[in-house]
């Protein structure tokens, strides 16, 4: 059953890489709620070229919750949406996800001071 999640994350590494149409950052993270412990590994795309310039750029994270028994792939779901450039803060839905969390796809997600919450879908 899905459900909430409201993980405190610690970042690992916030790293900017350059190519010939802008940036790209890449982040890690750990993070916690309550006694689930996962990994958090992002990408964004940080700048656009001129002209063109957009107040948000594009986010893809995906969220490793420990498997079941050690060696095994974990547990996942992909995040999609923006960072917002001015206030920092991200937000989008729960794009995709393996089986053991499948019924979190479609629920929502905001990530503002340091907190990334994620709620489950709502039923139509």
């Amino acid at each position: 059953m899905a459900r909430n999640f409201s993980f405190k994350l610690t970042l690992l590494f916030n790293q900017t890489v350059t190519d010939c149409a802008g940036n790209w950052q890449y982040a890690a993270a750990n993070g916690v709620d309550g006694n689930v412990q996962v990994q958090l590994i992002a990408t964004k795309r940080t700048n656009t070229i001129e002209p063109n310039s957009f107040p948000a750029s594009m986010l893809t994270a995906t969220i490793l919750f420990p498997p079941a028994t050690p060696g095994d792939v974990s547990p996942n779901m992909t995040l999609q949406g923006v960072h917002d450039l001015t206030t920092k803060n991200e937000s989008g839905s729960v794009s995709a996800a393996s089986g053991a969390l499948a019924d979190q796809v479609g629920g929502t997600f905001t990530y503002e001071g340091g907190i990334l919450t994620i709620n489950a879908p709502q039923p139509r």
